[in-house]
C-alpha cells in the first residue's frame, strides 16, 4: 500500500513540475495580443492596429458580466456559434 501512495505521490510531482516546465518554456516574452495579432489582421485586414486591440479590449472587458457576446447564446437572441 504504501508503495501505490508513493507512486502517486512521485506521479503528481513529476506531472506538477513538467507542467510549470512546459509553461515557462512556451512564453517567449511576448504578450497574448503580440501573439494573436498576426490572426486578427488576417481576420480583419481593414483595421489597424489600435482598432483591433480596442476591439480586443472590448471584448474581453464584457467577458464574465453576463451581458452577452459574440458567441453567448445564454441572452435569448442567439449567439455566433447557436445554430
Amino acid at each position: 500500500m504504501k508503495k501505490i501512495w508513493l507512486g502517486i505521490i512521485a506521479l503528481v510531482l513529476v506531472m506538477g513540475i513538467g507542467t510549470s516546465v512546459y509553461a515557462a518554456g512556451n512564453d517567449d516574452g511576448q504578450s497574448w495580443f503580440e501573439n494573436m495579432l498576426p490572426f486578427a489582421k488576417q481576420m480583419h485586414p481593414d483595421l489597424t492596429d489600435s482598432q483591433v486591440k480596442d476591439m480586443v479590449n472590448h471584448c474581453r472587458s464584457k467577458q464574465g458580466t453576463n451581458t452577452g457576446g459574440m458567441m453567448d447564446s445564454t441572452s435569448g437572441r442567439g449567439g455566433m456559434m447557436n445554430f
